[in-house]
């Protein structure tokens, strides 16, 4: 249970989390940011600017939050965890009801809900519990948009994440939340509002040492009905 007692470990410090972030972020923003801008002619870093704000939608797990609790169309929501403890939530999705099931180690046999959306969504909430570690990569170059791809019958962003890339202050960052030679990679896809209509992530943690103290991978999907 080593990857759920660390993930556990992780997200019960979010307060410094955060800190960790924000001050690695500004950092970045100081450095790499002011650089890269130097670099570049006037012209073409507006530019650059432009065309990421008009085609990459923001990533937000919480987004997702948002729409199991005020659905505003139909879909088929999936989450799993695969892991020293797994996790799983499946359910069908419409602005009335969700009928839906979760199962983890402690409840390996599918817990069946039905309801309204504000009534059970929160039985949904496996999405959430990421979005701490999720939020390391934002805004940095882990995250590389690879253009536009329709997926689950919406239309969305395909993004690439790794976080071998970036810049040192960057590495430093991931070092702090994810250990020494810990990494994340994987696939997102995101529709307008930065839902992720699937998500496919491989994360290791390590310790300080830089021996290995979990591993997981994640699966997200929202099917469009």
């Amino acid at each position: 249970m080593r990857t759920w007692t660390y993930f556990k470990a992780v997200l019960a410090r979010p307060v410094a989390i955060a800190a960790s972030v924000c001050a690695l972020l500004i950092a970045l923003g100081c450095n790499s940011g002011v650089s890269k801008a130097a670099q570049e002619k006037p012209d073409t870093a507006q530019k650059n600017r432009a065309a990421t704000s008009s085609t990459s939608p923001d990533i937000d797990l919480n987004c997702v939050t948002d729409h199991l609790r005020n659905p505003p169309e139909s879909f088929h929501y999936t989450f799993k965890a695969v892991s020293d403890n797994p996790w799983e939530e499946e359910a069908d999705v419409t602005p009335q009801k969700i009928d839906g099931s979760f199962k983890n180690n402690s409840l390996p046999a599918p817990q069946q809900f039905h309801g309204a959306p504000q009534d059970v969504s929160s039985n949904l909430s496996a999405i959430g519990r990421m979005a701490s570690l999720f939020a390391i990569v934002h805004n940095t170059s882990a995250v590389v948009n690879e253009g536009a791809e329709k997926v689950n019958s919406y239309d969305s962003v395909k993004y690439s994440i790794d976080t071998t890339r970036g810049s040192a202050a960057e590495r430093a960052l991931y070092t702090s939340v994810l250990g020494p030679g810990g990494f994340e990679k994987g696939t997102v896809w995101a529709i307008s509002q930065g839902c992720p209509v699937k998500l496919v992530l491989d994360e290791e943690l390590h310790s300080k040492d830089g021996g290995v103290a979990g591993k997981a991978h994640y699966e997200e999907a929202m099917v469009k009905k």
